[in-house]
């Protein structure tokens, strides 16, 4: 009965392969094995078991003078080991050239980290000069053409934004300019609030997320502008003097604004990236906001950049350098407020932080192995229970050493 199963799933499997691959239909297997090592000299904040890694913890000294958070660690993990397919097909609707669709999956997402877990599924379709996307694939604030050539699994995070969600994204191309518009719901990536990270609080502000952007593309020259706009609904319920319990229809809405550049020259690529918004933490991007007693919210301002370089072919020199801050509450905040964002911990705060990142990785054939020294040092405060804001600053750092060796096919 097993053997009968499989049978069928593998039929199944090869019938909907052959269905696509009608119409001088394509598709393509890719992906890589990799294996990643680290070691750390402090207790750091991080994702996907410690491979993710954000900021260096604050100075934690007990009665005898010892800092609780000066602990080292190590670990080596082969949960980033990826497979997808890339499938193409000539559209056939709406007068359109082609289309496109993605399916990518790793294990790097589970709490187990025995399941796979989607990165990324979507469809595209393409017309001459613009395309439709339907799916999850990267947040556009993300900009694939300004990821840093970093090899640690954080592709610049806290510095650059990170994030994979569901939307509706059309670009046009206007000779060299190209005209960005999405609306995206968030999924895996999602907002701070009480109930902890989910997107349920998007959800019920019902709006998605809606992004615009403009760049330029000259030569071997990008630049772009983007702005970003969005709405949350944390609490959904409210209590009344009476102890009367209400539907709450007041939503917390952000905006953000992002500049971005890419040069190429010859074997020198340089990329750079700066962005100030309100409550990104769903990107990785320190900050957040309050809710008052009276169940008003407070966004906190937040600003984060960086600025990459990378030299080489076979043998790549990379060094990345990334600021990020909290720069505090956009308003007074009342006491009694309760803060809900990311690079809190009780009344301990990150004000900002700033890394430094040399990287060397030797790239052959379908190999890729390297190493880098990731140094991140983070100023943490006391959050003021009185207006918010973060006071005197006290600065703890780390060392990382990160290696990878990964087989690309």
């Amino acid at each position: 009965m097993i053997t009968r199963k499989k049978l069928l799933v593998a039929f199944l499997t090869i019938c909907s392969l052959s269905m696509f691959a009608q119409e001088a239909s394509t598709y393509k297997l890719y992906g890589f094995s990799r294996s990643d090592f680290y070691s750390d000299t402090r207790k750091m904040s991080a994702n996907v078991l410690d491979l993710f890694s954000l900021y260096p913890m604050y100075k934690d000294i007990n009665a005898s003078g010892e800092d609780l958070n000066a602990l080292s660690s190590a670990g080596l993990l082969s949960v980033t080991t990826r497979m997808g397919l890339d499938f193409s097909t000539p559209a056939g609707i709406f007068g359109a050239k082609t289309a496109v669709a993605k399916i990518e999956t790793d294990f790097g997402g589970s709490p187990t980290y025995m399941l796979l877990r989607i990165r990324q599924a979507y469809t595209q379709i393409i017309w001459e000069k613009s395309s439709l996307l339907v799916g999850q694939t990267w947040h556009p604030m993300f900009v694939n053409a300004t990821q840093p050539n970093v090899l640690s699994l954080n592709t610049g995070s806290p510095f650059q934004p990170f994030n994979r969600s569901p939307q509706v994204r059309f670009d046009y191309q206007m000779n060299k300019l190209k005209l960005t518009a999405a609306a995206i719901y968030q999924m895996m990536y999602a907002s701070q609030g009480p109930e902890g990270p989910t997107s349920t609080y998007q959800k019920n502000a019902i709006l998605p997320d809606l992004f615009v952007s403009l760049e330029y593309k000259k030569n071997n020259m990008l630049v772009g502008l983007g702005g970003d706009y969005k709405s949350i609904l944390p609490t959904r319920y409210i209590t009344d003097d009476n102890s009367i319990k209400h539907i709450n229809h007041n939503t917390l809405r952000t905006p953000s604004i992002m500049v971005f550049g890419v040069l190429n020259s010859g074997k020198l690529t340089i990329k750079a990236k700066a962005l100030f918004g309100q409550n990104l933490t769903e990107h990785n991007i320190i900050g957040g906001y309050s809710i008052t007693p009276d169940n008003k919210y407070i966004p906190y301002n937040s600003f984060s950049s960086f600025i990459h370089f990378n030299y080489g072919t076979t043998h790549q020199f990379g060094l990345l350098a990334g600021f990020s801050a909290n720069l505090g509450p956009s308003k007074t905040i009342p006491v009694g407020s309760n803060f809900y964002g990311l690079g809190v911990d009780g009344t301990n705060m990150v004000g900002n932080i700033f890394r430094i990142t040399p990287t060397y990785s030797y790239n052959i054939k379908n190999w890729r192995m390297g190493v880098e020294l990731e140094y991140t040092n983070a100023g943490w405060g006391k959050r003021s229970l009185e207006n918010g804001k973060i006071l005197n600053l006290s600065r703890s750092d780390n060392y990382r050493i990160y290696a990878i060796l990964m087989y690309k096919f």
